[in-house]
Parts: structure tokens; sequence; C-alpha cells
């Protein structure tokens, strides 16, 4: 045999030795299923998308995600619960299904803390306090006192019950004593719109949905419920700066899988998303959605749920807020 041939010969020995070093063993020869348990465009779904198609290369097969909404994410959520326990299929978790749901609904198709496991926490995005522009109140004390004086009287918008727009508020009325009126809307955007026009008076929402309005002078921000100042809004205090400590209220997406998905599967999907949050082009894709990456050990992201669970499950019941 020629130095050629031996040279061909021994390439193709090693070949199958290589595809194996680059692809995971411990998931099957499958497509991994990401099941996103809200409608596609949102800030949930894309996030999700721009992390299959990173992770993808690490994959055997790649990601595909699929959208099953309703019921507040409860219906993608129990789709995903009964799912094989195999790797190959995920769920997007957010503060909804992973952290409010469990205790706002008496059935809601699946037990989160027995049915699934963590993989990674991919990203998060920062709240913000805003008030109509003509809310006579400037800052966090200002707007206790106003509504203090008018009972009620001041309104918060939310983009549905038990959304984190929602239950942020819901937690501070307990904590400061006051009784502003819930509106719910069907969604951030008309929520947005009456802020604006003046129809309601607070929002908590998120960073980039708000910002353009912060940014145009059409609404106000008050505080930031977050560990710290935000870059995009510097000049803007915590609500620990601003007299009331502890309040952090992010919107948190990640993966989970089945509870039984053997160990090595489960280090397996870590690893290609962990690799995933390692690529500057997923790093910039985020920073242009307002999402921080996040990242971390499945170990960490069940601790992380669990105390999300237990947070949300004392608001909803000290609040006696039903989501049916």
């Amino acid at each position: 045999m020629t130095r050629k041939g031996l040279f061909v010969a021994a390439f193709a020995l090693l070949f199958p030795l290589m595809a194996q070093a680059q692809t995971p063993a411990q998931l099957p020869d499958r497509p991994v299923r990401i099941i996103v348990p809200f409608p596609p465009g949102g800030t949930s779904d894309i996030v999700a998308r721009v992390m299959a198609e990173a992770a993808s290369p690490r994959l055997p097969r790649g990601a595909v995600v699929e959208n099953r909404s309703g019921a507040g994410g409860n219906i993608g959520m129990a789709e995903a619960a009964r799912a094989a326990a195999d790797g190959t299929t995920l769920v997007q978790c957010a503060f909804g299904p992973c952290g409010a749901n469990p205790a706002l609904y008496s059935a809601p198709g699946y037990d989160l803390l027995n049915d699934f496991t963590g993989v990674i926490l991919s990203g998060a995005v920062r709240n913000v306090m805003s008030v109509r522009r003509d809310l006579p109140a400037t800052t966090l004390a200002e707007v206790v006192a106003l509504e203090r004086s008018t009972p009620g009287g001041l309104t918060f918008a939310s983009s549905g019950v038990g959304a984190s727009n929602h239950l942020g508020p819901e937690w501070l009325r307990s904590k400061l004593g006051i009784s502003w009126t819930h509106v719910p809307y069907r969604g951030s955007a008309p929520a947005i719109t009456d802020l604006v026009g003046g129809r309601v008076d607070v929002f908590f929402d998120n960073l980039p949905s708000i910002l353009p309005h912060l940014r145009a002078g059409t609404v106000r921000a008050i505080a930031v419920p977050a560990a710290a100042r935000l870059p995009e809004l510097p000049d803007v205090p915590t609500f620990a700066e601003a007299g009331v400590e502890g309040v952090v209220i992010d919107s948190w997406f990640g993966f989970m899988a089945p509870a039984r998905t053997p160990a090595p599967a489960i280090a397996a999907l870590n690893a290609a998303f962990t690799a995933a949050l390692a690529d500057p082009a997923v790093l910039e894709r985020m920073r242009s959605l307002g999402v921080i990456p996040l990242g971390g050990t499945p170990a960490e992201m069940n601790r992380f749920v669990a105390a999300e669970v237990a947070r949300w499950a004392e608001v909803v019941r000290t609040a006696g807020i039903r989501a049916e």
C-alpha cells in the first residue's frame, strides 16, 4: 500500500473516533426537543431559540424548539413532564410555570419539584418600577405616601395574573402595607399603552419593553427591583437604595428535563449549553434583548427554582391569589 493509501486508511479509522469525541455519548442519537410553554415571539421563546441554535453543533442531532402554549405555561410543562426521560426533551422554564404556577393553580398538570430536574439557567431580564409621567411622586417613598393618602386609589398594571409584574407588587403590598389596585392586561403591550396614556399609575415591566418609553419620557422610572443599578438606567436607584431591602424580582429563563433523566445526560446537556453561553455571538444577542446571561450547574438551578417556588407560594398565600 502506498504512503497516501496508508494515510487515507488511517484517517478512515480515526474519523469515527473523532466524530464520537465531538458528540456527547451520554445522549441518544436524536434531536433534543425544547418545549417552550409560550407563544412564539416573546423573550422566553427568542432566548430558547438562540440557545438551541448555539448548542446544536454540540448535540448528536441538534436541537429543535416547539411552542406548546396555554394555561399560563401549564400545557407545555405537563407535556414535558410526560416525555421520555432520556435527555431528548427539555422545557424552557420561566418565572410563571417554574416559580408562581405551582401555588397559583390547584392542579397545573405537573409537580414541578418532583417531575423535573434542572439543566441550566440561561438568563434573566431585569424589571423596572415605572409610573405615568404626570403622577405627583418622583421617589418610591413619595409613591408609597401618595398611595397611603388615598387607600386603593393607585392602580398597578400587570401582563396577567401570576406574572412577575403582578406578584412583585402584591409582595410589596404586604411588605409596605399599601393597598393599591391590580389591573390585569393580556400582555405587556396594552399595559404600557395605558401607562403612557395615564389610565393606570404603576407598572413593573421588563426592561427591554419599557426602556424605549423611559427614554422617550412618556413614563418615569422610580426604582429597580434588582441587587444593583442597571447600566441602562444609572440614575435610577434600587429598592434597597430607596429604603426597602430585599426586593429583587427577575424574569428568568432556564432549561429543565424530566426528573428521571440520567445524570450523564444532564451533564452533557449542561456542557452543551454552557459552551453556547460562552459564544460571543450568543452573548451579543442576549445583550441586544436586554437579557443577562446566567449559566451554572444543574444543582444550582434546582436550588434556585426551589427557592423561587417557596418565595412566591408565600406571596400567593398571603395575597389570596388564584389563577382559576
